[in-house]
């Protein structure tokens, strides 16, 4: 009985912390002709990830600065923060991104390699609770 019942207490966790770890996502599209479609998810601890469509791998983000901006004292203060991603160690690329409140102004995405920039726009139509739907059935998944 105190098996069975520490079992279910250890799922209730479990569960509690698959549902918590993430906080927040956006859908974005950018690119030429619009063809690029991410994920972006702020995580409980801090960092975040980034899902490519039609990619089931995520990449993982982590904030390297941040700066604050007040417009205006009864707007929501200007977030400008700067995101590396690293693959086994090494910068892969950053990711430049503006947000008020709960809007991304803007998302721009520099390859370490060569310095190329991608810019991206918050796709508001694209975005479901389970993550987000672009046109033709190419989705991201907020849960794995």
């Amino acid at each position: 009985m105190i098996r069975r019942v520490l079992v279910l207490v250890l799922i209730g966790l479990l569960a509690d912390t698959a549902a918590a770890s993430a906080q927040d996502h956006r859908c974005l599209t950018g690119g030429r002709n619009d063809g690029i479609h991410l994920l972006w998810r702020w995580l409980d601890d801090g960092s975040a990830d980034v899902q490519y469509a039609g990619q089931r791998g995520r990449l993982q983000v982590q904030q390297v600065s941040q700066e604050t901006t007040v417009l205006d004292e009864d707007r929501p203060y200007q977030f400008d923060s700067v995101w590396e991603e690293r693959i086994d160690g090494r910068l892969n690329g950053r990711y430049h991104l503006s947000t008020q409140g709960a809007l991304v102004l803007d998302l721009s995405y520099e390859r370490a390699r060569d310095g190329r920039r991608t810019t991206f726009h918050d796709d508001s139509e694209a975005w479901q609770e389970d993550g987000c739907h672009w046109p033709g059935g190419v989705a991201a998944r907020v849960v794995d």
